[in-house]
């Protein structure tokens, strides 16, 4: 009976984490609440002032407490990087509360397994290839029937086998496994990256043998192919909608470790066209935004406009068309045991979700797209869309061909002219060459989310462009890359979102920016989490500003080096800044981007060498509306 009772019984944790009160102070508040409840009984005047004398007594003894207890916290996390850094991330992190998710039929369900099964259903139907138009031509039929039956014959046929070149070497494998990252979540199999960090010799060798098993037979293995999903809510998103959760994947370790190998053999085969910043080395958001901010105010200070259209791929990376892919795969010099082996990458794979790390939902197959997570995908996805189209081929005499700019699923066009109608009416042909392109490769574009920027002085819009017969709206602000950029280029929201994140972390940290952790520390904090917001692609929009928009960074600063040093309010900002060794906003905007242009002017990529030239500039006094370029923050006089 009494094993019985032990074994159904469960244990209630307190999901509290805040320290025990000592004892004294716990018999004081004990005393406090019975005497409260006695003169509640006797009104006695005595009694009262007792319990107000009382009351005054325990508060102040809290206080100090709390004030012991966050000390010692201080004291511990000085000691270890990694301690403060946990420390920085609860304090901005807040705790998410569990919400009902909303079924097929409408109904609120709570239970975790119930909401593991919405979560599934759901991105089982979003990895799904798109569905081919009902309306679309002959000659694009007849083109799916012929990738589908090219991809369909070379994986039925037999391949050359690699040369030894290809295969990997145990010393490969273990210098791929100690870069491999520390705290990444494990996967389905529980095999975190420190057990294979750790591995004897005999393991890597015994690994890479069976990594080249994989690359002879060109077979990926079907246990490696089941990814665990955790969903995360997106912000400002009605969370009862299963739609308002982003996935992340978590694939197994060692398939990762074999990915990252097979990936040094793929990258020589399918370079990406030079328009393509996303995950390539030397590349960068913040480059590909020098190279789009530079375009548009060299146009206005010539006297130009400018209609920059930015394209909303609808599910870009889950919704890839398979037998496409292997298809291009094909046209590219790309050995077929590797192609074959890409195929059965993509073939068979399934996931599940996981809800509160404990239950989890019924596996589900995916029948498209390019697995979350793996270090192939973003490779494999830009040669998918490598051939989307501009008007070269299509120019008229004396016309110049479209801008195009792509980071990953990210496009933008950018068309230049005169004035901003023909700018316009450039776009529109541009944007009537892209349904073709989308319906061959069975993609699609959310037009009500692709957005339309004039960059002009006019005020007066142009024409309304049209996307599959339906309008896409003018607006005065787009963001692209994560950078505000407005029609008149003075870059005020970008500074004005770089202001207010600032703000924000300043308020979650200020329990460590204003403690007594040496200002060494402080300072590092203030340059990791808040100089990080402030001047987040600032090398590229940072010229733009306005002398009033860089003095609001500039205080934001201030501000914070005045509540690290915890001086007073006789103490100047300019010395304050000598005496910590941090750099102004700007000269540290300077420092970056030099950096930044030196890397692009000596890198082995010939179309990043000399980005965003120098012009020669106006004469003072001439030209008010003259606009600076990313470069002239580096000008050398």
């Amino acid at each position: 009976m009494e094993a019985a009772r032990e074994a159904a019984t469960t244990m209630f944790t307190p999901r509290s984490r805040r320290p025990e009160l000592p004892a004294r102070l716990s018999q004081d508040i004990s005393h406090k609440r019975a005497l409260r409840r006695l003169w509640a009984r006797t009104r006695c005047p005595v009694l009262k002032a007792r319990l107000n004398a009382l009351t005054a007594q325990v508060s102040e003894a809290v206080k100090t407490w709390r004030g012991e207890i966050w000390e010692s916290v201080i004291d511990r996390v000085s000691e270890h990087a990694t301690d403060l850094h946990s420390l920085n991330r609860a304090l901005q992190r807040t705790p998410i509360p569990t919400y009902p998710l909303l079924d097929a039929q409408g109904q609120r369900r709570f239970a975790p397994m119930d909401r593991a099964e919405i979560l599934a259903d759901h991105l089982e139907t979003q990895f799904q290839p798109h569905p081919v138009p009902a309306g679309v031509s002959e000659e694009i039929r007849e083109h799916h029937q012929r990738v589908e039956r090219e991809a369909t014959e070379f994986l039925s046929r037999p391949h050359e086998p690699l040369g030894g070149e290809a295969f990997i070497s145990p010393a490969e494998v273990r210098k791929a496994a100690l870069r491999l990252p520390r705290r990444k979540a494990p996967g389905c199999d529980g095999t975190p990256t420190e057990a294979l960090r750790f591995l004897p010799r005999r393991g890597f060798a015994a690994l890479a043998r069976l990594f080249n098993g994989i690359l002879r037979t060109s077979h990926f293995p079907d246990a490696w192919k089941t990814g665990k999903v955790v969903m995360l809510p997106k912000p400002g998103k009605d969370r009862r909608l299963p739609a308002s959760y982003r996935p992340v994947t978590l694939q197994p370790h060692l398939a990762k470790l074999f990915e990252r190998l097979l990936l040094r053999r793929l990258v020589p085969h399918i370079e990406p066209r030079a328009e393509q910043f996303g995950f390539r080395s030397s590349h960068s958001t913040t480059l590909q935004l020098v190279r789009v901010l530079h375009h548009l105010a060299t146009a206005l200070n010539g006297g130009r406009d400018s209609v920059a259209v930015f394209l909303d791929v609808e599910k870009a990376f889950d919704r890839v068309w398979h037998k496409g892919l292997i298809y291009k795969l094909l046209n590219t010099t790309t050995p077929h045991a590797i192609t074959k082996l890409i195929a059965s990458f993509l073939h068979g794979r399934d996931f599940y979700v996981s809800v509160e790390q404990t239950v989890t939902s019924q596996k589900r197959t995916i029948s498209a797209g390019v697995p979350q997570g793996s270090c192939l995908s973003p490779a494999l996805y830009g040669l998918y869309t490598d051939d989307i189209p501009t008007l070269e081929g299509s120019l008229r005499p004396g016309e110049s061909d479209i801008m195009l700019a792509l980071y990953a699923d990210d496009s933008a066009y950018i068309a230049t002219s005169m004035n901003a109608d023909h700018a316009a009416r450039r776009m529109q042909r541009m944007l009537d060459k892209i349904p073709a392109w989308l319906d061959r490769w069975r993609m699609a574009v959310n037009v009500g989310k692709t957005a339309a920027l004039p960059v002009t002085r006019r005020r007066i819009m142009p024409k309304q462009l049209q996307l599959r017969g339906q309008e896409i709206e003018w607006q005065t602000s787009v963001q692209y890359l994560g950078a505000h950029i407005d029609r008149s280029l003075s870059m005020r929201l970008q500074v004005e979102k770089a202001v207010n994140n600032t703000r924000a972390a300043r308020a979650l940290l200020r329990p460590v920016l204003s403690s007594s952790l040496p200002l060494r520390t402080k300072i590092g904090v203030y340059k990791t989490y808040l100089r990080s917001r402030l001047t987040y692609a600032a090398p590229a929009w940072y010229a733009l500003c306005s002398a009033s928009n860089k003095k609001l960074l500039q205080k934001q600063q201030n501000i914070t080096l005045r509540m690290c040093t915890d001086a007073g309010r006789y103490v100047r900002n300019d010395v304050i800044a000598r005496d910590t060794g941090v750099p102004s906003v700007e000269d540290f905007v300077v420092m970056s981007a030099r950096r930044m242009f030196d890397r692009a002017d000596n890198c082995r990529h010939t179309h990043l060498n000399g980005i965003a030239p120098l012009h020669a500039r106006p004469p003072e006094g001439g030209k008010k509306t003259w606009l600076s370029t990313p470069r002239d923050l580096i000008r050398r006089d």
